[in-house]
């Protein structure tokens, strides 16, 4: 006999995956990407994806702005763009998510500037210089210069982390990119390996006095696994910035040139970026 459906309760229709990225579509030549699609709940109809700027941690180094013009601060110290909260030496911080974005930037003695910029790391905002990021000749080492600097890729990676700092609810933008991405690939490893929740765990954020490869003093970050386990209440916290922010496309509300903020010292000691 046919079993009788009356009455029966539809399947329910099961959510999106939240840590899937949205890919933005091939834009038409010489123009850009247009990324109009709704983001966040109720109420945010008319925000893109491309208007969410977060605040980012900068590390200042003997010529970064901050340390050269009024504010005149000290060399090695962290702080929050935007606000120039400053962060001193050493920071607890808790990761929530982790992503790629690219930057080719216009050298400084052109005045600087954005060339090109892909805020996933996979697809330019304009297809001027090339349609995809991993077929584009200015991400790959050159062995034409006489310099690492000279050598290194005209496309800096930037490895982002979305992170809250001490006890603070409010996320902010750790970029790591050149010098950093040693530092950077040691993060996102020791916190995959753990197979669990990047966020966890805390971390130590550190600064300290290293040289390029004309043993120009500059400062990097260090990263340290302090074994401490976030609070439950920490980590449903970070869970609903994960779910609200993970599949959106974020930027910097001020990413500026890392030769610019490095003072010339910025350059990757080997080609890690060719990598990816």
């Amino acid at each position: 006999m046919k079993k009788s459906t009356k009455g029966s309760k539809a399947e329910p229709k099961q959510p999106a995956n939240p840590a899937s990225r949205a890919v933005a579509t091939r834009p038409q030549s010489g123009k850009a990407i247009a990324n109009t699609a709704p983001v966040g709940g109720r109420g945010f109809e008319n925000i893109e994806k491309s208007d969410i700027l977060l605040p980012r941690i900068k590390l200042l180094q003997a010529l970064s702005p901050e340390v050269t013009n009024e504010l005149a601060m000290k060399p090695g110290t962290m702080l929050v763009g935007l606000t120039n909260l400053n962060l001193g030496t050493k920071i607890l911080i808790t990761p929530i998510l982790h992503f790629r974005s690219r930057i080719k930037w216009f050298p400084k003695d052109d005045g600087g500037g954005i060339e090109c910029s892909s805020p996933d790391g996979k697809k330019p905002m304009t297809d001027m210089l090339c349609s995809e990021c991993g077929v584009c000749k200015f991400k790959d080492w050159n062995d034409t210069g006489k310099t690492v600097k000279e050598q290194a890729p005209a496309c800096t990676l930037y490895e982002n982390f979305l992170v809250l700092v001490g006890d603070k609810q409010e996320p902010v933008l750790l970029p790591m990119e050149r010098t950093k991405l040693k530092t950077a690939k040691k993060f996102y490893s020791m916190g995959a390996l753990k197979n669990c929740d990047m966020w966890n765990f805390q971390y130590e954020l550190s600064v300290a006095k290293d040289k390029n490869d004309k043993d120009q003093p500059y400062f990097n970050y260090v990263i340290t696994d302090t074994g401490k386990v976030t609070s439950e209440a920490r980590r449903e916290f970070c869970e609903g910035i994960w779910k609200s922010l993970s599949r959106k496309v974020l930027q910097a509300n001020d990413l500026g040139n890392p030769d610019e903020e490095a003072g010339g010292a910025g350059t990757s000691a080997e080609p890690t970026t060719g990598k990816f």
